[in-house]
């Protein structure tokens, strides 16, 4: 087994190979740093055919969260006017407030908290169909990846959003004609949920920053990538109050599914490969059957459970369950959150929608101050991989501080449990935003946290890590979503902030297992991959 020091200088080496991109004004040109060994450079037909080819997914990761925000308000909405009038036969015009464009009367708020718990159930019964066949299928997705490359999951995984949106703006516009069974909306689910969902998603898209980012800069690579995902966030949660007051449902999820369209355009045709020809294995059979392997999860789980030098297994695995908890604490305030806001403050949908938007701009504030601010790095490191994004980053880019990577997941953590604190006792709407500024560092958790799996584990095994932690992730709304429902409904008619206490306790204890790291990095520090995390 190779010595933490061979590991990182290995990984270093294999980083420093990748083919950086160099754009100007008239083409993109392709230029390898080791340009005198013709042996590992690129043939000129390659190179032909990847010179409009980019490392670069954060515009496409802009636009697939740019279309999840514009249409995921709106479909509550749609959820809750159809089950006032399907289920509890209500009338039309009492139900119409129910869509969320105007404010509710006292007559509409005793409906809505009569459904309420009734379409907290179908949000439910979509977060468990979400999470248990993509946790299953992402169990393949690492091992398939490794082999085989990340593009055709980036691309299937596309697709089957775009198709999902497709399906949903359909039967927005049958229930603008007839009156359906709300349930029936879990169909929108199927295609994506099929392709590997939000877990395949995300596993693709770090196993990509893992291969293409230098080992030096992948943490703040990681950050910029969390940047575009929560840009595409604030500027639909802005939109969206606007377009859907302005026109109606289907016009959002008709401009929702162009932007998924243009996000598969714009991988398919810019995006290129980023595991080395070299590297991908040539498949004896259909890759279709290589990729329901079961020797994949197999291999997978010996990689994640193995013995390793010193503590490196303990450090992987308390990382996992802090990313773990944190997208189960996600996962289950996403559920009732809309439902606590329109109950508690009869918030409208342009009010949550602004609410929405206003934490991410903090939170992209959050990641700037952290990364350029708190975090230390060379303004090199950032030429080295960075170049492309405009002067206005480089400007930024300042050593000011020294925290180090877990330092700076501790107070992202720390962040969100203040964040969850100020929520669950507010009792007027403006404390809501007073808990979004303590929770400024929120945003550096999830790319902090992968950024100390990417160190401590080889490159060669940081796809299956990546995704048996996704499959996790995923799993984890099978609980929490449940359970946040049952607590939402138990305490809805006294205190319906109760299940943020339940956010800020999960918080500290995803807290506890990072200190742990922290404090095995103290003890450890001459360790060349502790290290890496503790600088």
């Amino acid at each position: 087994m190779d010595s933490d020091t061979e590991r990182l200088f290995n990984s270093s080496l294999e980083n420093e190979n990748i083919d950086q991109i160099i754009v100007n004004n008239d083409a993109v040109s392709v230029v390898t740093n080791n340009a005198h060994d013709d042996a590992h450079s690129l043939p000129e037909s390659s190179i032909d055919t990847k010179r409009h080819k980019l490392f670069i997914l954060e515009p496409a990761v802009f636009l697939v969260f740019l279309a999840f925000s514009l249409s995921g308000a709106v479909f509550q909405n749609i959820l809750l006017y159809q089950t006032c009038v399907y289920v509890y036969k209500y009338n039309i015009s009492d139900c119409q407030p129910l869509l969320g464009v105007q404010r509710e009367s006292p007559e509409v708020q005793h409906i809505e908290t009569q459904i309420q718990p009734y379409v907290a159930r179908i949000l439910m019964a979509i977060s468990l169909l979400e999470s248990i066949i993509p946790a299953f299928v992402s169990l393949f997705i690492g091992p398939w990846s490794d082999k085989y490359g990340r593009r055709p999951i980036l691309l299937t995984t596309f697709s089957g959003y775009l198709v999902s949106r497709i399906i949903a703006t359909v039967l927005i516009y049958i229930s603008s004609k007839v009156i359906i069974n709300p349930w029936l909306f879990l169909l929108c689910s199927v295609p994506s949920v099929l392709s590997g969902g939000t877990c395949a998603l995300i596993t693709g898209i770090y196993c990509y920053i893992s291969n293409v980012a230098k080992a030096k800069s992948r943490a703040l690579r990681m950050v910029l990538n969390e940047a575009s995902l929560c840009a595409g966030m604030m500027i639909g949660n802005v939109l969206t109050g606007y377009i859907y007051e302005a026109t109606n449902a289907i016009t959002v999820f008709s401009i929702s599914s162009t932007l998924l369209f243009l996000a598969l355009l714009y991988v398919y045709a810019f995006v290129v490969e980023s595991l080395k020809p070299e590297e991908i294995t040539a498949a004896g059979n259909s890759k279709i059957r290589e990729f329901f392997r079961l020797d994949l999860v197999k291999d997978l789980v010996r990689t994640c459970t193995k013995r390793r030098p010193n503590y490196d297994r303990i450090i992987i695995w308390l990382t996992m369950m802090a990313l773990t908890l944190a997208l189960f604490v996600m996962a289950g305030d996403d559920n009732v959150s809309y439902l606590f806001v329109r109950n508690q403050f009869q918030w409208t949908l342009k009010d949550y929608t602004v609410f929405n938007a206003t934490r991410i701009i903090v939170q992209i504030v959050g990641s700037i101050i952290g990364m350029y601010f708190l975090r230390k790095a060379s303004v090199t490191e950032l030429e080295n991989d960075f170049f492309l994004y405009s002067n206005f980053y480089l400007s930024f880019y300042i050593k000011m501080f020294q925290f180090s990577i877990v330092g700076m997941t501790l107070i992202s953590l720390a962040s969100c449990v203040f964040e969850s604190t100020v929520r669950a006792t507010a009792i007027y709407w403006w404390e809501l935003y007073l808990g979004l500024t303590l929770g400024l560092m929120r945003g550096v958790m999830g790319p902090m946290s992968r950024a100390i799996l990417s160190h401590v584990a080889p490159a060669t095994e940081v796809g299956k890590i990546y995704a048996l932690t996704t499959s996790l992730e995923s799993l984890s709304p099978l609980i929490s979503s449940p359970l946040y429902t049952i607590v939402y409904n138990a305490t809805l008619s006294y205190y319906p902030g109760v299940f943020n206490f339940l956010s800020a306790g999960l918080y500290l204890l995803c807290y506890t297992f990072i200190a742990i790291i922290y404090g095995i990095q103290k003890s450890m520090g001459e360790n060349a991959t502790y290290q890496a995390i503790g600088r």
